[in-house]
């Protein structure tokens, strides 16, 4: 014989349907359940160095410096063009996996500035060079799109880029390093160039090595898809079992209980 279930039964029915609905959620969107706290770390170059193209297989990397230098003299068949490009990698292996960034600022020192230059930073998808082996002829292919631009005016001061989209990307695609590239797209008239310095400039007075900050929040570790739809399958099993117990209750237990209950009288 059918009972009707009791007001108990089906509101433990429904705060497990409830629960397996928003675990169900989770599961088709990917939705992350653990949420790390936000963190900050300031990354130094594992690499860097500057090309250029008028020593087109030279290597730079030993260099206390990283040049930046676009100057066209003359004209036409006697044109001469002077380009050097600053080259920087940072190693992103001790960011968390999972993490969600929010800043990333490439800092530079510059020492020298010759004149006014308006720096673009790029990036590059290719992390396989070296600054030791690097030179104008082998360097790789960077994104033609700058990330951000900086005017450079004055000497002895530090200057920021934004990263962030490259860090993001990098981090998307589980890449454990990210390239930089600086120059400036548009040609001077004169000799004069930047120098900013580079990660084995000395340390006279204070550590002017270039720098990349990362800030971020976090959803790490993210609860394994299966894990999800396990559980779900475990509490459906449960929430079924018990509504059916509840709801079609033993008869024969049922039976027992009403001649024991008639013998009472």
């Amino acid at each position: 014989m059918k009972r009707r279930p009791s007001v108990l039964t089906n509101r433990i029915w429904f705060v497990l349907s409830v629960f397996n609905f928003i675990l169900l959620a989770l599961t088709c969107f990917g939705i992350s359940l653990v949420y790390a706290q936000a963190g900050e770390i300031t990354l130094r170059p594992t690499d860097d160095t500057y090309v250029d193209s008028n020593n087109p297989n030279s290597n730079y990397g030993g260099q206390t410096y990283l040049e930046i230098e676009y100057s066209v003299l003359g004209s036409d068949p006697y044109q001469a063009v002077y380009k050097d490009l600053a080259w920087l990698k940072f190693d992103l292996s001790s960011i968390p996996t999972g993490a969600v960034t929010d800043e990333a600022t490439l800092q530079l020192y510059a020492s020298i500035v010759g004149e006014t230059f308006n720096v673009y930073a790029y990036s590059c998808s290719n992390d396989s060079w070296t600054e030791l082996t690097l030179t104008y002829s082998n360097m790789p292919n960077y994104n033609a799109t700058p990330m951000d631009t900086t005017i450079v005016a004055t000497g002895s001061r530090w200057y920021n880029w934004s990263a962030v989209d490259a860090v993001r990307n990098a981090l998307a695609g589980n890449f454990s390093a990210i390239t930089i590239v600086l120059n400036d797209p548009s040609p001077h008239s004169s000799l004069s160039d930047i120098w900013f310095c580079s990660k084995e400039a000395p340390v006279i007075i204070t550590d002017c090595s270039p720098t990349l900050t990362v800030r971020w929040s976090s959803i790490i570790p993210e609860f394994p898809t299966f894990l999800l739809l396990s559980l779900f399958m475990i509490i459906t099993l449960i929430a079924t079992t018990y509504h059916k117990k509840n709801a079609y209750p033993n008869p024969a237990r049922a039976s027992h209980r009403d001649q024991a209950k008639s013998s009472l009288f």
